[in-house]
């Protein structure tokens, strides 16, 4: 057994976490077993932390594997997957770690399950160097829809960094087809709408969030609609999301306030993101292009291509991975840092 299973340097190209969550993903569907060395090598704390230890003990127990160096800060584990089991399942971070990344990341499997699943998890939902909740419900999602995935969510209360105690519940049923993305050209821009939220803060911090992206996007003479909303959660936090909706696709960019950050510049964070899209001929923003390449793969007997905004080592370094557990032929036009086109296409 042990010359069948998958060896992956956890250092490898972007060398961070999603190195582990993509593994585990194709593991339990390919039923693969894999071993990684050297996880998050290259980070100020290497190893796993908290959310990474909630990723693979919730991927363990919704496929019933066998795992050894499942604990904080080990660089290396062993995964064995058996078969995935739906059902109601309840996961607690303990910590402002990402819900979103434990997520996405049992999400694929419990798709493939034999009937449907809950999934309540506990934790971060809007922190640094992670999609946040809203950017999974109002981008994610509305793609993977589109691809024959079936599945709702709510965050119930939010988790601003560094409280956490944020909860998201997500029903997922059975995704027995899917199908690839066909949008060549995202065509002409409609609107952007927006979402401009606080969290036991004063209603005024939302409100000059959304000013300042109104005033933006009136010099642009861009049709727009940014509403404003007060969330339930244990700490306090602040967001801006900005969704741009064209003929065909749409885009989605958003930042979170701190502590001595103004709201304007929160907005102007997200305003300027979302132009930096504009400015290219990208269908998907950079985000969303790395977080598609596992469902893209997983599409049986079906060529995609897609242009992206940004190239980003984080995608390259996805690609390669999911090269690891599934025969897909991948073409890359364009350079790192730069706007291009992917091509997936299965063996």
């Amino acid at each position: 057994m042990a010359d069948d299973i998958i060896k992956i340097d956890g250092s490898f190209g972007e060398g961070g976490g999603q190195i582990l969550r993509t593994s585990l993903s194709l593991s339990a569907i390919t039923k693969k077993p894999f071993e990684i060395h050297s996880i998050r090598a290259n980070r100020k704390t290497p190893g796993i932390s908290h959310q990474h230890l909630q990723a693979i003990n919730a991927t363990a127990r919704i496929c019933n594997a066998e795992v050894a160096g499942n604990t904080l800060r080990s660089t290396t584990i062993r995964f064995y997957p058996g078969n995935i089991l739906h059902g109601t399942y309840s996961f607690n971070i303990g910590t402002a770690g990402s819900i979103a990344l434990v997520l996405q990341t049992i999400f694929y499997p419990l798709s493939f399950a034999e009937g449907p699943s809950t999934i309540t998890i506990t934790g971060g939902t809007h922190v640094s160097h992670s999609p946040c909740t809203d950017y999974l419900e109002r981008q994610w999602l509305f793609f993977l829809r589109k691809m024959g995935y079936d599945a709702e969510m709510q965050t119930t209360r939010a988790g601003f960094y560094p409280r956490g105690g944020g909860e998201v519940v997500m029903k997922i049923s059975p995704s027995h087809t899917q199908h690839a993305i066909r949008i060549k050209d995202r065509g002409r821009l409609l609107r952007i709408k927006g979402l401009s939220v606080v969290s036991n803060l004063d209603t005024n911090i939302a409100k000059r969030q959304q000013m300042e992206a109104q005033k933006q996007f009136s010099v642009q003479n861009i049709p727009h609609e940014i509403a404003l909303f007060e969330m339930p959660a244990i700490g306090k936090g602040t967001l801006l999301l900005l969704i741009g909706e064209f003929e065909y696709s749409q885009c989605c960019y958003f930042s979170l306030g701190e502590i001595g950050k103004r709201a304007e510049t929160v907005a102007e964070e997200a305003c300027n993101k979302l132009n930096n899209f504009l400015k290219t001929k990208g269908v998907f923003d950079e985000y969303l292009a790395d977080q598609l390449i596992v469902p893209l793969a997983l599409v049986k007997e079906e060529e995609t291509t897609f242009t992206t905004s940004i190239i980003t080592k984080h995608l390259l370094t996805n690609i390669e991975i999911t090269k690891q557990f599934i025969p897909i032929g991948v073409t890359i036009t364009g350079r790192i840092n730069e706007e291009g086109s992917i091509t997936i296409k299965p063996l």
